[in-house]
């Protein structure tokens, strides 16, 4: 599928954005040492471009750990205060053959967008695509062999319809409302 061989997501995420953070790798290993010592694990770490000295730096982790994170954040905390969210899943596109795909990222995009699905914040490697999406969005994000798409659609789209008759070429699917309503998208 375009350079992706597995797709997996994970739930209950919690997001930390240090606006403002001083830019040099030695703050942000600082910034990180907290954490570690915390024993908590991140993932999805991510900095933005430098603007002057200064760079907006995230990272997630399991909301789990949000008491261990509220503990930790007073040491990390440096000039500006930073800002923590939960309520977000992750999806993870991975493939060997990425690193010889072109535009992955940009079906996998276009087809959340068709969705109505917005990324808060997105992170790559030769390998693969973390995406991290609302959660509350996370059960409108399916993304399947045309097989498994057409028995969902068969059991649940209204109208209804046999299992052949929601047969789609590469890069086609469905966009399904909670009612059973759908439109067909293509990503080409």
């Amino acid at each position: 599928m375009y350079g992706v061989s597995k797709i997996s997501s994970e739930q209950n995420i919690m997001l930390t954005t240090f606006p403002g953070a001083q830019y040099s790798a030695q703050s942000l290993a600082e910034h990180l040492d907290v954490f570690a010592k915390a024993g908590i694990v991140v993932d999805m770490i991510c900095q933005s471009t430098p603007r002057g000295s200064a760079v907006d730096f995230s990272f997630t982790t399991s909301y789990d750990n949000f008491a261990a994170v509220m503990k930790a954040l007073p040491a990390a905390a440096k000039a500006n205060p930073p800002l923590v969210s939960g309520g977000y899943s992750k999806i993870n596109l991975f493939g060997e053959e990425m690193v010889t795909s072109c535009g992955v990222a940009a079906r996998a995009l276009a087809a959340l967008a068709g969705a109505g699905i917005e990324i808060v914040l997105i992170t790559t490697s030769d390998l693969d695509i973390s995406l991290l999406i609302r959660q509350q969005d996370e059960d409108c994000a399916v993304v399947a062999h045309g097989g498994t798409l057409m028995a969902i659609m068969e059991k649940f789209a209204v109208p209804k319809g046999g299992y052949f008759d929601f047969q789609v070429g590469n890069g086609e699917g469905f966009v399904m409302e909670e009612n059973g309503a759908y439109r067909q998208i293509a990503i080409k």
